[in-house]
Formats: C-alpha cells, sequence, structure tokens
C-alpha cells in the first residue's frame, strides 16, 4: 500500500514521531506493527524496509511510528531523515501479537525498554479512548531521563504503578515479579538484548511462557 509522507515531530532529542497518509484505511490492531519500505534506499545491507510499531488508533486519518536515531545512523534511516512531504513509501499489512486480551478484568504488566514504551502508545491510546478500565502495571527503563517519551499518555491514564528505572539503575525480573499480580500478562518491548535478558530471568522466577507476549526493536542493541 502506498503512504504519503505529512511531518514528523520531535519526541527527544532523539526519537522522532513520523506521520504518513495512507491510500485507503488500514486494518489493525492497536499494538501491531508494519514493514515501511523505502524505494528509493540502495545499498542498505537490511534492505529497503524496517517494521515499526504503530502508535497511531485504527481510527486515525494518518499512521503514526517512532523512530530513533542514533550513531552510526543506517541508509535507511538517513533517508527518513531526508523526507520532505509529499515524498511516498509503501507498506505491507500490519501483524503482530502483542494486542491487548480481549479479557477486560485480567491485570496487565506493561515492560518498556527506551523506545519499546512505542508498543504501548497505541494500547493506552485505545483504553482510554473507549474508557476501558483495566488494571495496567508500567515499569520503564532508560538510559536518560531525556529519552522519555510519550510523558502526557502516560500520566493521562490512570496506571496502577508507574516505574520508572534511568541507567546506571537496571530493571530487574524480581522487581517486575515484586510488584505484580500474580496472575497479570506480562508484555516486554525493546532491545532484543533487553527482551531477552528480562524474560529469561522471569522464567527462572517460575513465570511461564504463556504469561508472556514478546516485542522486539531490531537493530537497537542497548535500551
Amino acid at each position: 500500500m502506498q503512504l504519503t509522507f505529512v511531518k514528523r515531530e520531535e519526541l527527544s532529542p532523539c526519537v522522532w514521531e513520523y506521520y504518513f497518509k495512507p491510500e485507503r484505511a488500514i486494518d489493525y490492531v492497536p499494538g501491531q506493527y508494519i514493514d515501511v519500505i523505502l524505494d528509493n534506499v540502495e545499498d542498505d545491507p537490511r534492505g529497503r524496509g524496517r517494521v515499526f510499531t504503530l502508535t497511531s488508533l485504527p481510527s486515525d486519518e494518518l499512521l503514526s511510528f517512532v523512530v530513533k536515531f542514533q550513531e552510526p545512523v543506517s541508509l535507511y534511516k538517513q533517508y527518513l531523515e531526508l523526507l520532505q512531504e509529499g515524498d511516498r513509501a509503501h507498506c505491507n499489512n500490519a501483524m503482530g501479537d502483542l494486542i491487548l486480551p480481549k479479557d477486560t478484568a485480567r491485570p496487565l504488566v506493561f515492560v518498556a525498554g527506551g523506545i519499546g514504551i512505542a508498543s504501548y502508545a497505541s494500547m493506552l491510546k485505545k483504553m482510554l479512548a473507549k474508557r476501558e478500565e483495566r488494571d495496567v502495571y508500567l515499569f520503564y527503563a532508560l538510559r536518560s531521563k531525556y529519552e522519555q517519551i510519550f510523558k502526557d499518555l502516560l500520566n493521562s491514564y490512570p496506571l496502577q504503578l508507574k516505574t520508572i528505572v534511568i541507567a546506571p539503575n537496571r530493571l530487574s525480573a524480581q522487581q517486575i515479579m515484586h510488584s505484580s499480580p500474580p496472575n497479570a500478562l506480562i508484555y516486554l518491548s525493546g532491545s532484543e538484548r533487553f527482551v531477552e535478558g528480562l524474560s529469561q530471568n522471569l522464567e527462572t522466577l517460575g513465570v511461564d511462557q504463556s504469561q508472556m507476549v514478546y516485542d522486539y526493536f531490531e537493530g537497537y542493541d542497548e535500551l
């Protein structure tokens, strides 16, 4: 499907939110992702496409997602930085299993490493819009306080708990378990290292894999 670039907005010194207008409405569920293809990207070893979790709502006119720029900047992201209003891109159908459960009574634990917080933006927006009263516990790990994004959104939703951990402090599986209900569904989103490390430690503490949902942000070694 063809996308038309509309604008970008700075969320932090290294994170931007990009907005595109699709040629027609895309069917997706909050928490899912799309593969955004820039046809004019050449010689990038990872190809012309990248996967981005949508931060918009299905009812929005524009699709949005966030991008973190860190050195060295890939060729793909260099092209993203150069996009002008009206430039074109393409995307495939939305995919992904990191979505809200139908059972609104089940507690949810959102664990985010850095830009991984983007996985929960659309979910929180949906719950606010629909006035869904779910028990949500947030754990948000950051390298710096200046990298925090979606502050207004996180302050708008009545979270049961909001724990922000800033380096050099580290978020631990024990900390998550200590503050979470035993029947909660645990979401893990961030770099592959972040997600794998916490999921393995949670399993060691007795959390079954069926109680966890993962979302990796490829291309990020750290938070």
